[in-house]
C-alpha cells in the first residue's frame, strides 16, 4: 500500500513537473505595442525629403496601428513638440493622427535629438511593463544643438552616457531611420543595437515607405497569411484580415475577389469593408471574411502583405533583432488556440511547418522542416539556427500550412561582424589624411577595457605599431598622414573583453589604401582584392586546448563585385593595351634584327641569368604587383621589436625580409612549435606594456 502510494506520488510529480517545463517552453503570446514615433523636421528635410514623404509614411503606420496598442508622435528641430497625444490607439485617434500628419514640415533650425529621446520616454520611470514600448527616431542628420561643435560634442555623449542607459533600464527599445549620407549613422547604430531595435537607411526619400514599414513590422509584429501570388486562403477562425496592397507603375486598380467570386473595389459600399487608397498601395481591412480562396487583382510590389486577427494563432518567440556572425540562435513556436497551446497529437500531425532563412544580400535561402517526426506532446517546436555565417540582412520566415488553414511568420534580422572598420580620406593643410574607424557592433562589449592596435606597413616595406584611440564618440580611431607615394597595408588585432570579462582576439580583413588616390585601373584592381579568412589568434595567457571556445572570423564567401569602370578609366585602358602592344612590337622587332646581324644569342652565365632574373622581377614590380597577398600580410612575423617600437611610432627595422614565406598550414595549431621564435601574441596590447621588453 506504501509502495503504491509512493509510486503514484512520484507520477503525479514527474507529471507536475512536465507541465511546469512545458509551459516554461512555450512561446507566449507578445504584449501590446506601445509605439513612440519621433520625426525630425529640421530645415535639411527639405533636401533630403523634397516631396515630405514623411506624411504618407506617418500616415500609413497611423492606419496600420491595431486596436489595443497605444502610440504617440512627436516632431523635433531644435524644440520637441507632441504632434499627436500618447494614449490607446482607437478610431478617435487615428482621426486625429491623420489630420495632424499634415503638420509634418521641415522649417527648424537645429536638430535635438537628444531632448526628443527624453520626451518620448517621459514616463519611463513609471512604466508599469504592460506594454511592449518601441520608439522609431527619423532623423537626417547628427546631433545639432548649437553652433559650438563642442557643445554638441557634448550633448552627443550626454545621449550616450545618460539617455540611452535609462531607455536600456526601462526596456524600451529605440529603432532608428537615417535619411542621408550626412546622419551621424554611428550614434544610430548604437542606439539600437544598445536597445535591441533595428537601425536602417534610406539612401532616399523613395526609399523611405518601404523603410518606415520595415521598422515598423519589428515594432508591431503581426501575423500573416502566406500570399502566394496573387492570392490567399482565409479559414473560419480567421475574424478579419487586413490586406496591404503596393502596386507597381501602370497597374490596374486594385480588385479582391472572393470565393463566391463577387468582388471588391474601392467603390463597394458595404459595412465590412474599409478601404483606403493612395496613388502607391491600398490598405483594405474586411471583417468576418468568407472562407476559402481570396484573389487580388493587381500587380503586386514585394513589401505587400495579408494580416489577420483570428481565434487560432501562431506565436513565435522572437529571435534577437542584431546577431553576430555565427549566431546560432533558438527558435521556438507554438499555435495558440483560446489563448491555450494547442497540444492534441491529432491535429499536430496534419501540419506542416517549414523555417526559411533568407539571405536579403543574395537571395540565398535555408528550409527545415520541423513537422517530420514525432510530434511535441506540449505542442511546442524548437530548433537552432545556424545560417548566419555572413554580415547582412536575413528573413527568418515561419509558415504553417493545416490543409484548411494557413498562417505565416516573418522577422527581420541584422547580422554583424563584432566589429566593422571604415576607412575615409579627407585633405588638410593641402596634405591627404587617411582616417581609420573601428566600431564596436555588440553591446556585450566593454569598451574601456577593449584595445586596437594596427601595424601599417609602407610602400618600401616598413612597418610601424600604431595604437587606436578611443574618441569621445565611443568608438577607436587612427590618423594617417601618408609621406610616400604607393601603396598601404594596415593589419589590425583587436583584444575584447565582454561584460563578462571574458578576452577574445579577434583580426579583421586587412586594409589598403594607395597615396596618391589614382583612377588606374590596376590600382582599382589592387585595392578591391578579396582577403584571405582570417582566424582570431587566442590571448597569450589562455591555454591551447581553450581555443575551440574562441569564435571564428571569417571573410564573406561571396565573391566581391567587378568593379564599374567609368569612361575615362576605359580610355586610359585603351591607351595602356596600346602603348604595351607597341612596346611588345618594338622588342620583337629589336630581338629579330639582333639576331640578323650577331646571329644567335649568346648563352648567359649563371650570375647573368640572375641579373636577367631580377630585371624581370622589376618590371613586374613596375607594374604595380610588388606587394604580396593579403594572407602573406596577415601570417608576417610580428615580433617583440615590433612591439618595442609601438608607443615611439618608429619605423620597424627587424623585417630584413617583409614578404617572408609563411604558409596557412605554418600558422595551423598543430604545426606550431610549442616555443615559436615569433607569435601573432606578440601583438597583444598587454605587450606593449611590458617592462621587460626585448631591446
Amino acid at each position: 500500500m506504501l509502495r503504491l502510494s509512493l509510486s503514484h506520488s512520484i507520477l503525479v510529480l514527474c507529471l507536475l513537473l512536465a507541465t511546469v517545463n512545458a509551459s516554461a517552453q512555450a512561446p507566449e503570446k507578445a504584449k501590446p505595442s506601445d509605439v513612440r514615433i519621433v520625426i525630425d523636421i529640421s530645415g535639411s528635410m527639405k533636401k533630403n525629403d523634397p516631396q515630405n514623404l514623411r506624411r504618407p509614411a506617418l500616415d500609413m503606420l497611423v492606419k496600420l496601428l491595431p486596436p489595443g496598442s497605444k502610440a504617440g508622435v512627436w516632431t523635433f528641430g531644435q524644440y520637441v513638440n507632441m504632434l499627436v497625444k500618447h494614449r490607446a490607439v482607437d478610431s478617435d485617434w487615428k482621426a486625429d493622427a491623420a489630420a495632424k500628419s499634415s503638420e509634418v514640415n521641415s522649417i527648424a533650425q537645429f536638430t535635438n535629438i537628444g531632448e526628443a529621446l527624453e520626451k518620448a520616454a517621459y514616463d519611463k520611470a513609471s512604466s508599469k511593463n504592460d506594454f511592449q514600448t518601441h520608439v522609431i527616431l527619423l532623423t537626417d542628420g547628427m546631433v545639432d544643438i548649437d553652433r559650438d561643435p563642442k557643445v554638441n560634442l557634448r550633448e552627443r555623449t550626454r545621449i550616450l552616457n545618460e539617455i540611452l542607459p535609462a531607455y536600456q533600464k526601462a526596456g524600451y527599445h529605440i529603432h532608428t531611420i537615417s535619411l542621408s549620407d550626412n546622419a551621424d549613422t554611428h550614434l544610430m547604430e548604437r542606439l539600437a543595437l544598445e536597445t535591441g531595435g533595428k537601425s536602417a537607411v534610406a539612401n532616399n526619400a523613395d526609399e523611405l515607405m518601404k523603410v518606415f514599414l520595415n521598422v515598423f513590422d519589428q515594432a508591431v509584429p503581426k501575423e500573416e497569411l502566406p500570399l502566394e501570388g496573387n492570392s490567399f486562403v482565409t479559414d473560419s477562425s480567421i475574424e478579419e484580415f487586413t490586406a496591404l496592397i503596393f502596386r507597381q507603375p501602370g497597374s490596374p486598380d486594385t480588385r479582391l475577389i472572393a470565393p463566391d467570386q463577387s468582388e471588391y473595389t474601392q467603390a463597394t459600399r458595404d459595412s465590412s469593408v474599409n478601404w483606403y487608397r493612395t496613388d502607391k498601395y491600398d490598405l483594405i481591412t474586411i471583417k468576418q471574411p468568407l472562407e476559402g480562396e481570396w484573389r487580388i487583382s493587381a500587380k503586386l510590389e514585394p513589401q505587400s502583405r495579408i494580416t489577420v486577427v483570428s481565434d487560432l494563432s501562431l506565436v513565435v518567440k522572437p529571435i534577437a533583432t542584431n546577431l553576430l556572425t555565427n549566431a546560432n540562435p533558438a527558435l521556438s513556436l507554438a499555435l495558440r488556440e483560446e489563448n491555450k497551446v494547442v497540444n492534441r497529437a491529432e491535429f499536430l500531425d496534419l501540419l506542416d511547418i517549414d523555417v526559411v532563412v533568407k539571405q536579403m544580400d543574395t537571395g540565398k535561402q535555408w528550409q527545415q522542416r520541423l513537422s517530420d517526426g514525432l510530434v511535441p506532446g506540449n505542442g511546442v517546436y524548437n530548433t537552432q539556427l545556424d545560417n548566419f555565417q555572413q554580415t547582412g540582412q536575413y528573413d527568418v520566415i515561419v509558415t504553417v500550412d493545416g490543409k484548411s488553414f494557413q498562417r505565416r511568420f516573418t522577422q527581420s534580422v541584422s547580422v554583424r561582424d563584432p566589429f566593422a572598420v571604415s576607412v575615409k580620406t579627407a585633405d588638410k593643410d593641402g596634405k591627404t589624411r587617411f582616417t581609420i574607424t573601428v566600431t564596436a557592433q555588440s553591446n556585450d562589449i566593454d569598451l574601456a577595457k577593449t584595445d586596437v592596435v594596427g601595424k601599417l606597413k609602407d610602400p618600401s616595406g616598413a612597418s610601424v605599431i600604431k595604437n587606436f584611440t578611443l574618441t569621445d564618440q565611443q568608438w577607436w580611431e587612427l590618423q594617417v598622414t601618408p609621406e610616400a607615394e604607393g601603396n598601404y597595408y594596415l593589419t589590425l588585432r583587436i583584444t575584447s573583453t565582454n561584460a563578462q570579462g571574458k578576452v577574445t582576439n579577434i583580426i579583421p580583413e586587412p586594409l589598403s589604401f594607395s597615396y596618391p588616390q589614382s583612377d588606374s585601373l590596376f590600382e582599382d584592381l589592387l585595392q578591391k582584392e578579396e582577403p584571405a579568412p582570417v582566424t582570431p589568434v587566442p590571448p597569450a595567457n589562455e591555454k591551447k586546448q581553450e581555443l575551440s571556445e574562441e569564435p571564428v572570423i571569417e571573410s564573406p564567401e561571396e565573391p566581391l563585385e567587378e568593379p564599374l569602370l567609368d569612361e575615362g578609366t576605359k580610355t586610359k585602358l585603351i591607351l595602356y593595351g596600346v602603348l604595351a602592344l607597341v612596346n611588345i612590337l618594338i622588342v620583337v622587332t629589336i630581338y629579330f634584327l639582333y639576331r640578323k646581324l650577331f646571329g644567335r644569342a649568346p648563352v648567359a652565365d649563371d650570375d647573368e641569368g640572375d641579373d636577367a632574373e631580377s630585371e624581370v622581377h622589376g618590371l613586374d614590380a613596375m607594374a604595380g604587383f610588388e606587394e604580396p597577398p593579403m594572407d602573406e600580410i596577415v601570417a608576417e612575423d610580428l615580433t617583440e621589436d615590433d612591439i618595442d617600437l609601438a608607443e615611439e611610432d618608429s619605423v620597424d627595422k627587424t623585417l630584413d625580409d617583409p614578404f617572408a614565406d609563411l604558409s596557412p598550414e605554418a600558422l595551423d595549431d598543430d604545426n606550431v612549435d610549442e616555443d615559436p621564435e615569433f607569435s601573432l601574441d606578440d601583438f597583444a596590447p598587454d605587450a606593449l606594456d611590458d617592462d621587460t621588453k626585448k631591446t
